[in-house]
C-alpha cells in the first residue's frame, strides 16, 4: 500500500514515519512469529553463513533480555498512533511493561502488529510513503533501525564489528569509511588505536560506543533508540547522547523516537514528548 500527502517541504519537520492505529495483542504469539520472521528474513538477505550463526547464536543467547512478561490475551498496544518528524527528536517515556519497546520493535519491521497502519516517506519530493506490509523487511531495516540497551558484538576486533554489516547483501553497495570512525572517536575522547582492541576486552559503555557507530554508519533514516544510555555510567551516556544528536543534525532527513528513563538528561533535548502507559500512547499538548 502507498499513501499520498499533501505537499510539504523537506525542511525540518517533515513527516518521515508514520503509524496509525496499531493493535498487538498477545505476547507469546508475537515471540512466536518474531522468531519465524527474523529467520525468514535472514534467508532472504544472502548473509554469509558465518556471520549468519555468529549473529543469531547471540541474539538466541539474549533474547531473554527483551522479552516482557507473557500473558496469552493481552493488549500490547492499544490503538497507538502518531508521526516522527524530520529533525527532531522525540522522547517515550513509561513505566517498565507499558509496551514501549514492542512499539519500537513494531515500528523496526521486527515485530508483527495485529492490526494498523506504519508508513515510511519515500524520500523524494513525491510525497509518497511506503506501507510496511508492501516493503521488503531488508529494506525496510536500512531505513528504520533500532538501537537496543544490550550491545551484540562479534568475536573480533572493533575494526571488524564495524566492517561486518557491509558483508551483509544490504549494505553491500555501501563503502566503509574508517577515516569517518576515526573523527567520531576522536569526538569521544578515543584514538584511532581502539579500532584493533578486542571486542572480548571492551567494557559495557564501550560495547555500546561500538554498536552505536556500526549502526550510525549506515545512514538509517529513522533511528529508535531503547534506553542506550540505561546501562552507562555519566561520562559515558555523556558521550553518547552527543554522538546521537550531532548525527541527526548533520542531515535534515533525519529523526530520532527515545525511550528513556533519564528524563534529566534527555527531555532537554526533545522537540516533542510521547508517554506510553499500559499500551495507551499519548501526547502532551
Amino acid at each position: 500500500m502507498v499513501s499520498s500527502r499533501t505537499a510539504m517541504s523537506i525542511n525540518t519537520g517533515r513527516v518521515l514515519l508514520e503509524f496509525d492505529n496499531l493493535w498487538v495483542h498477545s505476547q507469546r504469539t508475537i515471540n512466536a512469529q518474531s522468531i519465524k520472521s527474523s529467520k525468514e528474513a535472514s534467508n532472504k538477505i544472502s548473509m554469509p553463513s558465518s556471520i549468519y550463526q555468529k549473529w543469531t547464536s547471540k541474539l538466541t543467547a539474549n533474547a531473554s533480555l527483551d522479552k516482557e512478561p507473557s500473558t496469552p490475551d493481552r493488549t500490547l498496544i492499544s490503538g497507538a498512533s502518531g508521526t516522527l518528524l524530520s529533525g527532531q527528536v522525540t522522547v517515550l517515556t513509561g513505566a517498565s511493561g507499558s509496551g514501549k519497546s514492542v512499539l519500537l520493535r513494531i515500528l523496526a519491521g521486527l515485530l508483527p502488529m495485529s492490526s494498523g497502519t506504519v508508513r515510511l516517506d519515500d524520500g523524494t519530493l513525491s510525497n509518497v510513503y511506503h506501507d510496511i506490509y508492501e516493503t521488503a523487511p531488508v529494506l525496510w531495516r536500512k531505513q528504520v533501525a533500532l538501537l537496543a540497551q544490550h550491545p551484540q558484538l562479534l568475536d573480533g576486533s572493533v575494526l571488524e564489528n564495524l566492517q561486518m554489516p557491509y558483508q551483509l547483501h544490504a549494505h553491500q553497495s555501501q563503502t566503509f569509511d574508517r577515516d569517518w570512525h576515526v573523527a567520531q572517536l576522536e569526538h569521544l575522547d578515543r584514538s584511532a588505536d581502539f579500532l584493533l582492541q578486542d571486542a572480548k576486552h571492551l567494557s559495557g559503555g564501550e560495547r555500546q560506543l561500538v554498536n552505536t557507530l556500526r549502526l550510525l554508519q549506515l545512514s538509517p533514516k529513522v533511528l529508535l533508540l531503547d534506553e542506550p544510555t540505561a546501562a552507562l555510567d555519566m561520562d559515558t551516556s555523556a558521550q553518547l547522547v552527543n554522538l546521537l544528536i550531532n548525527w541527526l543534525h548533520t542531515d535534515a532527513q533525519r529523526t530520532l523516537l527515545w525511550v528513556t528513563h533519564d528524563t534529566k538528561d534527555i527531555m532537554p533535548l526533545a522537540n516533542r514528548h510521547w508517554h506510553m502507559q499500559a499500551g495507551v500512547l499519548t501526547a502532551d499538548s
